[in-house]
């Protein structure tokens, strides 16, 4: 017979080697020598780019209505004027018609991956786009803008998932980052496109820009079938040994064994669920069930709902009629000016998304956020001068200055963060949902603002940009309380920052070479217990 006290000590002795391995295993991950140049991270670019070509869609759009709208051909074969009610309206219909899609992105994410979703989203979009370009009248264009509207929704949803989950996370924050960043090359191809064809005296002066729509969806369409599945999405299948093979191929340059792949499988075993609420279309308690859960859902919908309503829409969108309201009138040069600002931004974007892992979440989103206050404080006033005195060209010029530099600083803070921050949050169980409901705040939120927006600038022109002046602040103070940081630390490992009675002040503390080592330190080759 067994003695009670003999067994209590195996046991305890067993769980402490147990730990113990788990902490060798991240020390050695931790650790290890890293290099972005290698083959397998090349094979990763390559997976990650099919995604990025999502992020191009969504950007191409801001610029393209943006830039059509200032055309005259456009306004006078539609009736439009640049701004008012109607306008606004072809504006928000598109992000009217990601609302109801919402409902559907979620379970395709779930239960057929993050490929079909990016799929279903680039055929959507494809028939949107036949739909919008040869419109005859106003209906059919709203018809076809609702579509594209309905598809981007998937490809938003999908898209970032697969990144977070797909990225090494060696350099998770920069990988990561880059997807909201390639907005802006869509954006950069769509204003040039539209400057170029500014020149045809017809109605295919806003039509070819809109057919140019289908590049990006079609290479996405064809390109998810020969990329990997995500190993988080295939382990909550409780498929781990497909898991297993995709992060060996694409993060352990071929090594089964390599620390990063164990450390990530294990994490993955430990709080992936095979069972989780993914797996009921219909289950979205695990959301908002718990602390954790809810502090996750706070800073996922905090995140969609600033990131539209920040001022980052109305220079998307609105340029031109900004430079209306700052003294320009030519046609040509509204253009010239709408395609210069997407390749500045840009460039503030991709400096930010490197910056993510070195500077730190928080810092990035609230010291930006203060500056583009300042900075509408600034366009407001010089818009003032600029509009009572014509010849007041000093006045036009700081206007525009500042409208570029709000462009290259909110780029820089909140591009890259944009879309990895909700996913970052998340856990793999609830993400593409999570993001669905980011996504549906985001929407609602782009909504309302490219709505109003119009009849704002049609009646109180530049005392508009007062409302992100205070704005801007009040988001400062929300984040300030509620957004941890989540640099250095690996999707998994969020939840004990997430769980902690304070997440933000938990966040703020330096993290060791993981959770475990709280109660073990590392000293040579020895496991100290």
């Amino acid at each position: 017979m067994t003695d009670e006290k003999t067994v209590k000590p195996v046991a305890e002795q067993q769980e402490a080697v147990g730990e113990a391995e788990e902490v060798r295993v991240a020390h050695d991950a931790l650790n290890a020598k890293y290099n972005p140049l290698t083959l397998s991270m090349f094979r990763l670019y390559a997976c990650l780019l099919v995604a990025y070509l999502c992020g191009c869609l969504n950007g191409y759009d801001g610029s393209l209505m943006g830039g059509i709208n200032a055309m005259t051909s456009y306004q006078e074969f539609f009736h439009m004027k640049s701004a008012g009610s109607s306008t606004g309206l072809v504006f928000a219909i598109y992000n009217i018609g990601s609302i109801p899609a919402v409902f559907f992105t979620g379970p395709v994410n779930d239960y057929w991956g993050r490929r079909v979703g990016m799929f279903v989203g680039a055929l959507i979009i494809i028939i949107g786009t036949c739909v919008q370009s040869p419109s005859v009248n106003r209906g059919m264009f709203l018809a076809g803008r609702f579509i594209l509207g309905f598809g981007v929704s998937f490809c938003c949803v999908s898209a970032p998932c697969y990144v977070s989950e797909m990225a090494h996370p060696a350099w998770r924050g920069t990988l990561t980052g880059l997807y909201n960043c390639t907005w802006y090359i869509g954006s950069i191809v769509a204003s040039w496109v539209v400057y170029g064809c500014a020149k045809l005296d017809n109605p295919d002066s806003f039509r070819i820009p809109i057919w140019c729509q289908l590049i990006s969806s079609v290479f996405v369409a064809i390109g998810v079938w020969f990329i990997p599945e995500s190993p988080r999405w295939l382990m909550a299948q409780d498929r781990s040994e497909e898991a297993a093979a995709v992060l060996a191929r694409y993060h352990g340059d071929g090594d089964a064994n390599h620390p990063i792949v164990v450390l990530q499988l294990k994490e993955m075993q430990q709080s992936i669920a095979t069972d989780g609420s993914d797996k009921a279309w219909w289950d979205y308690r695990e959301l908002y069930t718990g602390h954790s859960a809810r502090r996750r859902l706070i800073c996922a919908i905090g995140m969609a709902c600033f990131g539209q309503l920040s001022g980052n829409s109305v220079t998307s969108y609105y340029l031109p009629v900004m430079l209306e309201n700052a003294g320009i009138v030519s046609e040509s040069k509204k253009l010239l000016l709408n395609g210069i600002y997407p390749p500045l931004s840009f460039l503030g974007a991709i400096t930010g998304a490197r910056m993510t892992d070195t500077i730190g979440r928080r810092p990035l989103l609230i010291y930006s956020l203060l500056f583009c206050s300042v900075a509408f404080a600034i366009i407001t006033g010089t818009s003032k001068l600029a509009t009572e005195d014509p010849a007041n060209t000093s006045a036009a010029n700081t206007t525009i200055a500042f409208i570029y530099l709000f462009g290259i600083i909110f780029s820089f803070g909140w591009t890259p963060l944009q879309s990895m921050y909700i996913a970052e949050t998340l856990t793999t169980t609830t993400r593409a949902k999570g993001t669905a409901v980011g996504n549906l705040a985001s929407s609602i939120s782009s909504t309302i603002i490219q709505y109003s927006s119009a009849p704002a600038f049609e009646h109180i022109h530049y005392y508009f940009y007062l409302v992100f002046v205070f704005w801007d602040l009040i988001e400062i103070v929300v984040m300030w309380f509620y957004f941890p940081e989540t640099k250095d630390r690996t999707l998994e490992e969020l939840e004990e920052v997430f769980s902690a009675p304070d997440p933000v002040k938990r966040s703020l503390v330096k993290r060791d070479t993981g959770t475990v080592l709280s109660t073990m330190h590392v000293e040579g080759d020895k496991v100290q217990v």
